[in-house]
């Protein structure tokens, strides 16, 4: 049963590192390049009335990119849109972005953004993903 459970475990694991590999290479557009290099990315809830996220971020380079879509949940697995956000395109100087997002109708105790960062031909690149805990 021992070996079993080992091999079930490394095949799992095998598969969570692929899955990662995909990820990170679904960032990279057809000439290799990255089309952005996020220096930060924060979100905290707006302490004056609680019922918005202040998500900022800022960009150390952009290399073809169309636009960032700020994705957001309230599970961690399924993401919808929040906002889209236009960015410089090109640009090997530090680029800073925000968003104030409306969490008042939320009824889970946290939500979750991520970043998705869209190329002028179509690909996507992903933050990591940001938890915010929300008091009710």
């Amino acid at each position: 049963m021992k070996t079993l459970t080992q091999t079930l475990l490394k095949s799992a694991l095998v598969l969570f590192v692929s899955a990662l590999s995909l990820i990170a290479n679904a960032g990279s557009s057809s000439n290799g390049v990255t089309p952005v290099k996020l220096a930060s990315f924060t979100a905290v809830v707006n302490n004056t009335n609680n019922t918005k996220v202040d998500l900022k971020w800022s960009t150390e380079t952009e290399t073809n990119l169309n636009y960032i879509m700020v994705e957001k949940s309230t599970d961690g697995v399924n993401f919808k849109d929040a906002a889209l956000v236009f960015t410089y395109g090109n640009t090997t100087a530090k680029s800073d972005y925000s968003f104030a997002d409306n969490i008042s109708k939320i009824k889970s105790e946290a939500v979750y953004y991520r970043l998705r960062s869209v190329t002028v031909d179509g690909t996507s690149q992903y933050s990591q993903t940001l938890t915010v805990a929300i008091s009710k």
